[in-house]
């Protein structure tokens, strides 16, 4: 097929990026692609009665544009969450292996070129890393962007923090492998992790977990120089993200032990999460519902005999001498 080109007048005004354009393309909607450029004409806000008219809509049709748009990424605020109030109780589409699609080297070298966002993006993780990325990590970036739809600045947060977070564990220099971080790309796309807000959101929470891990040590009693191996970091943190008091984790640490004679984490967990069903997230929750057995008290002391006053004295001492013939 002859290949035709156009000339767009105006071109050097035109500004919608690369990444809305390819989402669009793909989705090939047009009521969606008409609703995005009409937001894009009023700067950013959206009149229902207004789209209708302009743009020869039914009310149901704007909707579902918007529905089309924020699942896309493209659009988010109130007024958007709004509209789409029946879509978000949807699971997420997403991809049912968990296996990144293999791209060409000509694909991946064609993305770098013709996407300036990916292009900035695979500089930047280079950077971060500190390295220059390999075909197969740029495979598996390319992956992340393209087959789970991830936006630019919402992998650099996730690469960003995945590095500090593992330099933090494993001292400065060490780097996360793309491989690791292409498995919490998943996460984030199935926990609905695609906005720049809901990334910030999820590290800021993170980031708290990681301060208290600290205290969970010391309440553990776990050695604070040691690290934390990968099976006690999900146990530790998933207790946090269920909203326990330090208090009640210390005191299922005291039950177990108590039970088990050593930390057993699995039995730990199984105690945590049986209170965590019954609502008991606080040391007052829980001693109320479950109030700690009071401590036996302890044998009262005898009291000191008195010293025998001086006729005792005398009468034990004849008593004395009769026993001995005297």
């Amino acid at each position: 097929m002859d290949e035709k080109r156009f000339h767009l007048p105006d071109q050097e005004n035109h500004f919608i990026s690369s990444y809305a354009l390819k989402k669009l393309l793909r989705r090939a909607d047009g009521n969606a692609t008409l609703i995005y450029l009409y937001i894009l004409q009023q700067r950013g806000t959206l009149s229902v009665d207004g789209a209708m008219e302009s743009l020869r809509l039914s009310e149901q049709e704007v909707h579902e544009a918007i529905r089309t748009l924020v699942s896309l990424g493209l659009v988010s605020g109130s007024d958007a969450r709004a509209a789409t109030a029946e879509e978000r109780t949807k699971p997420r589409e997403m991809p049912e292996a968990e296996e990144l699609p293999q791209y060409s080297a000509a694909e991946i070298e064609t993305e770098m070129t013709t996407d300036a966002a990916f292009s900035a993006l695979v500089k930047e993780a280079g950077g971060m890393l500190g390295k220059i990325l390999t075909a197969p990590e740029l495979n598996i970036l390319m992956g992340i962007y393209r087959h789970l739809g991830l936006p630019p600045e919402v992998i650099y947060q996730l690469v960003s923090h995945l590095t500090k977070e593992h330099r933090g564990r494993y001292g400065e220099g060490k780097s996360p492998t793309l491989r690791g971080i292409e498995k919490v790309a998943y996460i984030w796309a199935r926990d609905d992790i695609v906005t720049l807000d809901a990334a910030m959101v999820h590290i800021a929470r993170r980031e708290q977990a990681q301060s208290d891990l600290g205290r969970m040590k010391k309440a553990l009693d776990l050695p604070r120089d040691k690290a934390l191996t990968p099976t006690q970091e999900k146990y530790l943190f998933r207790w946090l993200e269920m909203g326990f008091e330090l208090s009640v984790i210390a005191r299922a640490y005291d039950k177990t032990v108590v039970s088990t004679g050593a930390l057993k984490w699995a039995y730990m967990n199984a105690i945590l999460s049986d209170w965590h069903k019954k609502g008991l997230l606080t040391g007052e929750a829980l001693e109320t519902a479950e109030p700690e057995p009071k401590q036996r008290g302890t044998k009262p002391k005898e009291q000191p005999q008195s010293m025998p006053d001086q006729q005792e004295v005398l009468r034990r001492r004849r008593l004395f001498d009769q026993m001995n013939g005297k």
